[in-house]
């Protein structure tokens, strides 16, 4: 008799009405993760909620799963204003790998519908907890009132005063803030993290460039922080009469 196949988690773009920020849906057998670093909150809806309602976590009513039970807690990464569906989609996949969640705050310059969205992200968008938050009020509201203002909201901006690998930078509970591609953060965003965590900035060379792409500026913060809340992760040693630094393919 032949074995059923494994249940698996499928998640679905839909097209937005009214307003641009939303949530994903998933369908599946396998109960939806609940929202990250928190419990479930007032701010949940479901996938038949009107545009005007709350955001809701990916899935919408949040049930514990193994997939949520996989995130970390002391982590978040927030895009403000994203525009490009490519970047958003390549920072879901690294915040995937990290197993930190994603928190889109809108309006968003592209759809959830969007195919260059779901194809930068893979088949890994089962594996991170999305939160789309309406605009930054909303957010604002979501972090302050609905978790009590946990951890700190730490900037990165080509204005910052410190820079991102500072000794010290980061801490447990910190929220990555990354602005637009087209404009960075807004004042009020910039402004919150300048009085929680910090302005951090990405060393460049601006006489040739003016500035990183936003998936590589979110990959370099995000692994920074996790370097310093984790600690230097020890190395292996190497094989006997091999240099360090190099990989020789086994014949």
């Amino acid at each position: 008799m032949a074995t059923a196949p494994a249940p698996r988690l499928v998640v679905t773009f839909p097209r937005l009405v009214g307003s641009r920020a939303g949530a994903f849906r998933a369908s599946s057998r396998v109960a939806p993760p609940r929202p990250p670093l928190a419990a479930s909150s007032s701010s949940s809806s479901s996938s038949s909620s009107s545009s005007s309602s709350p955001p809701s976590p990916v899935g919408g009513t949040p049930s514990p799963s193994a997939s949520d039970e996989h995130q970390r807690r002391d982590l978040a990464v927030v895009l403000v204003h994203p525009q490009i569906p490519g970047n958003t989609g390549t920072i879901a996949r690294t915040c995937a790998a990290t197993r930190v969640p994603l928190h889109l705050v809108g309006p968003l310059g592209f759809e959830l519908s969007d195919a260059r969205l779901k194809r930068a992200g893979l088949d890994y968008w089962h594996s991170v907890c999305v939160r789309v938050h309406e605009d930054w009020d909303a957010f604002a509201r979501y972090w302050r009132d609905d978790l009590g203002a946990p951890g700190r909201l730490v900037a990165f901006s080509k204005f910052g005063a410190r820079p991102h690998a500072e000794p010290g930078a980061y801490r447990a509970g910190d929220w990555l803030l990354f602005g637009a591609e087209t404009t960075g953060l807004p004042d009020e965003a910039h402004d919150a993290c300048a009085a929680s965590g910090g302005v951090r900035r990405i060393p460049i060379d601006e006489t040739h460039v003016r500035s990183l792409n936003l998936a590589v500026s979110v990959g370099v913060g995000a692994y920074e922080a996790l370097r310093q809340i984790d600690g230097d992760p020890e190395m292996p040693p190497p094989r006997t009469g091999e240099v360090p630094g190099t990989h020789h393919a086994s014949p």
